[in-house]
């Protein structure tokens, strides 16, 4: 998909080369006739050659060959296997002097090393090595104490021979010819390795593992497991795989096939003939060995993959890559923050409505800004150009999908917004900028709320009208459009806009097949205005006496708190002066 490294050559031996270890600027060969070599490399991206210097060449490290090294850079300790046995020597002497031979090891053909940091109040620095060696079908435990590794636990027995292991704070992977097993105070069995028995352990984290299974890797936790739904597929059965990350960087017969853990994604093939060693040094920096050659895989740039993958639209990997970056804390926040909006913006272009809506919530975006997306929903006046011509028109289902994640999004900041509100009101009264911004957002939301209720759900129109913040023009302009004069009297009722309601509810008595219809809406309107709307109540109150006397009388003498509230004296001065006949009932 995009070159994630590129691949230098550092040497070419003529020893066979049996296992490889690195740190810092360091790299550690040891050899099938037990030379070890010890080499710095200055590797750099652009650089045409990298610096390779032999710092020392020790003949005589050992008899038999060097079958596995491990650095433990921080107390500048060598452990070696070789001639199965385990061996501990001093890397600031020249030639690796022997600190100390683990005699109980005698018999081991693998280990693994647990290394841990602390760092106290005062900001001393301790580590904490362990270390866990499979002698046949045994595991010992060891750890390292005044220039020796002391027992830590009693010998574990297994089921087979160990022919691959990690570990991970308090639990062991291991791996045999044929199935995989964790050892946490009591065994777990896991899976089989497949078809190819032999088994792959990558520690990828403190408590995940990758665990090979034919041309898969398969990631599980340290209780067992599964981490992600999908496995990591391969070209074919790996040799061996080491963890960069983001990257998983697997050795196959003539190739290191380079792909992506979460999501799953192929990134790059490297031709190498015949490796068969990997080993990461730190992040970016990876040696690939055969028998003769050592080569290195150094990263590209960050912020060139990262360009890269913008431009594929590769947003969650580009973010992956920006989380590890070198960069200040307020600079990768703001990078951060730019990608997730670019991937909450592509989710939506890709109709990914729920997801792309959970996206902006997350990044608090404005929510004009996500209004947007949906110029049908603007005000006739805002809507510019880009809007009508940067995205396709939403239709049908899909419209009515992207409204819904719309109505989900808004309801959740009106929700946000109105807790602030409540919790600020104190401080609001005394900052009168932020309520007014305040005010104007939740009047967007209402209003574009309005919208999507018309379009999707209308029985949701009344409730949000009955407290609401909606612009009172738009809002009229889109209920007059849509017909929904029910609607409409409660716009005008919470407005305080009396006279309008009233207007409306007159006019739309006189249409058959309006849902107001007759008197009764009025009637029950004006039963509620109050005595301090008692001069608007007497001038809508004629025609609905004379629609129905009897009924219409009872707007000054129901059992209602408004109606006995009324000033009586102004009332009968009324009904004398326009309907004589119902002064008698009305008394």
């Amino acid at each position: 998909m995009h070159d994630a490294y590129e691949l230098f050559q550092l040497l070419k031996l003529t020893v066979q080369i049996e296992s490889i270890a690195a740190y810092d600027d360091n790299l550690l060969v040891g050899t099938r006739h037990g030379h070890l070599l010890m080499y710095s490399v200055s590797c750099r991206y652009g650089e045409q050659k990298p610096d390779v210097q032999l710092l020392r060449y020790n003949k005589n490290f050992s008899k038999k060959p060097i079958q596995q090294l491990a650095v433990v850079p921080e107390n500048q300790l060598l452990i070696s296997l070789s001639d199965n046995i385990i061996s501990v020597h001093d890397m600031t002497a020249v030639n690796f002097p022997t600190v100390t031979v683990v005699q109980r090891t005698r018999g081991a053909t693998l280990f693994t090393l647990d290394i841990k940091k602390h760092t106290s109040l005062t900001g001393e620095t301790s580590v904490l090595v362990r270390m866990c060696v499979a002698v046949k079908r045994k595991l010992q435990l060891f750890y390292w104490k005044n220039n020796g590794f002391l027992d830590l636990h009693e010998d574990l027995s297994v089921a087979d021979v160990p022919r691959a292991l990690a570990w991970c704070q308090e639990t062991i992977c291991v791996g045999f010819r044929g199935d995989y097993c964790l050892l946490s105070g009591k065994q777990h069995d896991l899976f089989p390795t497949g078809k190819h028995p032999e088994p792959s352990i990558t520690k990828l984290s403190d408590n995940t593992f990758a665990l090979g299974k034919d041309t898969q890797s398969i990631f599980m936790n340290t209780e067992g497991d599964p981490i992600q739904k999908y496995a990591v597929r391969w070209s074919e059965v790996p040799l061996a795989i080491a963890y960069d990350e983001p990257y998983l960087l697997a050795l196959l017969a003539d190739c290191i096939e380079i792909r992506t853990v979460e999501p799953c994604l192929f990134i790059q093939s490297v031709p190498l003939p015949k490796p068969k060693l990997v080993f990461r040094c730190h992040q970016g920096l990876v040696y690939v060995a055969s028998l003769d050659y050592v080569w290195c895989l150094q990263a590209v740039p960050l912020t060139q993959q990262i360009h890269v993958l913008l431009e594929d639209k590769q947003f969650q990997l580009a973010l992956k890559l920006t989380n590890i970056s070198d960069e200040s804390d307020e600079e990768k926040s703001k990078n951060i923050y730019q990608i997730q909006t670019l991937y909450a913006f592509d989710l939506f272009n890709n109709k990914q409505f729920h997801e792309s809506m959970k996206e902006f919530l997350n990044l608090r975006t404005d929510p004009y800004e996500v209004i947007r997306l949906f110029p049908e929903l603007l005000p006739q006046q805002s809507r510019g150009p880009q809007e009508l011509e940067q995205r396709p028109k939403l239709q049908d289902r899909d419209l009515e999908n992207g409204l819904l994640a719309l109505i989900e999004f808004l309801t959740e900041v009106r929700h946000n917004l109105m807790g602030d509100s409540k919790a600020n009101t104190e401080h609001d009264r005394q900052n009168n900028i932020n309520h007014k911004s305040t005010q104007q957002l939740l009047q967007i939301i209402d209003t574009t709320l309005l919208k999507c209720y018309l379009q999707t759900n209308d029985a949701l129109v009344a409730p949000l009208l009955r407290l609401n913040h909606c612009h009172l023009g738009e809002t009229e302009k889109t209920l007059k459009k849509h017909q929904k004069y029910s609607e409409l009297i409660i716009l005008y009722q919470t407005k305080g806009l009396h006279r309008k309601a009233l207007e409306l509810l007159q006019k739309q008595a006189e249409h058959p097949d309006s849902t107001l219809h007759g008197y009764e809406r009025t009637l029950q309107y004006l039963q509620h205005l109050g005595k301090d709307h008692i001069n608007l109540m007497l001038d809508f109150a004629g025609w609905v006496l004379d629609a129905n006397p009897e009924e219409g009388l009872k707007m000054f003498t129901e059992d209602i708190a408004e109606v006995e509230q009324l000033p009586r004296p102004k009332v009968l001065d009324y009904l004398l002066r326009t309907h004589k006949d119902l002064v008698i009932p009305y008394l």
